[in-house]
């Protein structure tokens, strides 16, 4: 899978909103991928206008088969492929930044997808993307994208807070248990627990294993002649065998095999 183009948010969206990325695939081809878990949940708009098609599985069962959804944490990795002419618009909300813009329960979206429709409601998913549709120039597109999106910025005193929590989970690059947070910010552990998994999609604790995973792959494309016994010891890992199981789960492979796979499409989704 080619890199797909990355556009940033509107600089008021960016406490919740990573990154916009667009990928077109021409007409005859067809291009499959395969995705890890990210850490995040997202937007995923297929402007396919009947010449193309995009599947998707998790485990054995179908992601999502319509071309426009929204998809929530995922635990185990995503696979498929896009069938030309796809233009494929990808939002990548922040770990909290759907609950923020939509006041959505992210648990009911773990490991699963709704229908834009389903989501929005059939009017307001049909004239998002219309108005898409109608404007095929990458730039015109985000624009439309922020200032949908920036209609819903709320600001809820008990989702600073948790996303207060979600930063020291990333300046540790999630070498943290959930001891250290409960003591850092006051959080009685039911609480946290909750908050997680309405507003992220996932307990504390498989949040915190997916982001070491994701700070593992990083730091080794940074860092490409690192032994994986030095990549277990920087990335906060027990020793390697512990690090192989993760990669084991979230790459399907072992790490002697991660050179087999399309670490260029990985690595972009990885770095959001």
């Amino acid at each position: 899978m080619k890199r797909p183009l990355s556009f940033r948010p509107a600089s008021e969206l960016q406490n919740f909103i990573a990154a916009y990325g667009i990928l077109e695939i021409p007409e005859w081809e067809t291009e499959p991928y395969f995705s890890p878990p990210l850490a995040m949940s997202g937007f995923i708009l297929n402007l396919a206008n009947g010449k193309g098609a995009v599947t998707s599985r998790i485990g054995d069962r179908d992601f999502f088969t319509e071309n426009a959804v929204v998809t929530g944490q995922v635990t185990a990795p995503v696979y498929g492929e896009l069938r030309g002419q796809v233009k494929s618009l990808m939002v990548f909300f922040k770990p909290i930044g759907m609950h923020r813009l939509f006041n959505n329960d992210l648990s009911e979206l773990t490991n699963s997808s709704r229908t834009l429709a389903e989501f929005l409601g059939k009017k307001e998913a049909n004239l998002l993307l219309k108005a898409l549709e109608a404007q095929p120039d990458n730039q015109r597109q985000t624009e439309i994208l922020n200032d949908f999106f920036t209609k819903r910025i709320t600001h809820r005193e008990e989702d600073i807070k948790l996303e207060k929590v979600m930063d020291l989970i990333h300046q540790k690059q999630g070498d943290i248990n959930i001891t250290e947070i409960l003591e850092a910010f006051s959080y009685p552990r039911k609480t946290l627990e909750r908050h997680f998994q309405k507003k992220v999609g996932l307990s504390p604790k498989v949040y915190t294993q997916i982001y070491r995973f994701k700070c593992l792959i990083n730091f080794l494309e940074n860092n490409p002649g690192t032994t994986w016994a030095q990549l277990a010891n920087e990335t906060g890992y027990f020793d390697q065998s512990h690090m192989s199981r993760y990669v084991k789960e979230y790459l399907q492979v072992s790490p002697n095999s991660i050179v087999n796979l399309d670490m260029e499409f990985i690595s972009y989704l990885l770095n959001r």
